[in-house]
């Protein structure tokens, strides 16, 4: 038997990133604020993919797709507890795991990069925030995804720990430090446009981790999509948020239903305690305004989540939905000398006025 080196650095430092990358992605996912870097991590977890798929057609001999074995899974799979053939590279079962994982990569980023559209209003489908009906299930199809690829990652690791700790196979040693003992040597080694093709990578993968932090990035950045709702120029805007900006944030008008609105307007002697009568033409401008541009008006997930609730509630946060959304947030944050009251939205969504509550923008 002889050391033959199987798996370069380029394999070994592709399958830690891709470890990294997305267990972070998915430990984020569960903290507002570091949704943003669940995001980022997708990405950078989508390029690795995206490297691996391009390494599996011009990379080291065992890299290649067409060095996968595929015939002979049942097999394999039957003797999981028996002395099995040795596969200089990949097993049936890793080779099969691999091609899903790609796939499942795959499907995960684009599904993620639709939901933080519909649900974030950011990245590139920002614009699919008022499609919501549309694409309200791609939240749930990126959970199916992601759950999926953990089963076979966890279904991957399985096999390789009884590889390793049952049949003393040496693939996870070999994922270490690169050897696998051979009959005779089967080492391989990069050449030049390897090398080169990694090191663009490398450089591109760095130069795409900074410039996921810029805020405003194209990729999973908030756009400034205010002067998309050409409702904002128009003169009764102004006097709502002139009027009723004075007091408090002038509340993007999609958030409450029309006969929340209008019961509002139709009762400002007695506006949550205080007389806020106006002069009856800017109150008609405003009431105009408001019922215009209601919930009704706009395909929002606050139109699909507020349809079915008392729409006569005229505060938001008396709505199912925004307490479901909030549920895990300690009452003592609200009372916070920061945010003060549960009516003061832009003191944790810095955008909340424009009508950004995105997870990844919370302060």
């Amino acid at each position: 038997m002889t050391k033959s080196y199987i798996w370069t650095f380029v394999n070994r430092f592709l399958h830690v990133l891709l470890i990294v990358t997305f267990l972070l992605s998915y430990l984020f996912s569960d903290f507002d604020n570091l949704f943003y870097y669940h995001a980022l991590l997708g990405v950078l977890f989508f390029a690795i993919i995206a490297f691996r798929i391009i390494w599996g057609f011009v990379g080291t001999k065992y890299s290649l797709f067409k060095d996968f074995q595929f015939k002979g899974l049942a097999k394999y799979l039957f003797s999981i507890l028996a002395i099995k053939e040795k596969h200089i590279g990949h097993n049936p079962a890793s080779s099969i795991a691999i091609i899903l994982m790609l796939i499942l990569g795959i499907l995960i980023f684009i599904s993620g990069m639709l939901a933080l559209g519909v649900e974030e209003r950011a990245g590139f489908f920002a614009k699919l925030y008022f499609t919501y009906d549309v694409f309200s299930y791609i939240k749930d199809l990126h959970e199916f995804f992601v759950n999926f690829f953990v089963f076979v990652v966890v279904i991957h690791i399985l096999g390789v720990l009884i590889d390793k700790f049952y049949n003393k196979a040496d693939a996870l040693d070999s994922m270490i430090h690169g050897y696998k003992n051979t009959n005779i040597n089967e080492s391989v080694s990069l050449n030049i446009f390897q090398k080169i093709f990694f090191a663009s990578f490398l450089l591109f993968f760095i130069a795409l981790f900074f410039y996921l932090l810029y805020p405003k990035n194209q990729i999973i950045g908030i756009k400034d999509l205010k002067y998309d709702f050409s409702y904002m120029q128009n003169e009764d805007y102004s006097i709502y948020q002139k009027e009723c900006g004075s007091c408090h944030i002038a509340y993007v008008s999609y958030l409450l239903p029309k006969k929340a609105w209008n019961n509002i307007m139709n009762n400002l002697e007695n506006h949550f305690g205080d007389d806020a009568s106006l002069d009856e033409m800017d109150r008609k401008a405003i009431l105009s305004f408001l019922e215009k541009n209601s919930m009704e008006e706009f395909n929002t997930k606050f139109k699909a989540n507020l349809k079915n609730e008392n729409v006569n509630e005229i505060a938001i946060t008396n709505y199912n939905f925004y307490k479901r959304t909030h549920r895990k947030i300690p009452e003592e944050v609200f009372h916070s000398t920061k945010v003060k009251s549960r009516a003061n939205c832009q003191n944790c969504h810095q955008f909340a006025q424009e009508g950004f509550f995105s997870k990844s923008q919370i302060i």
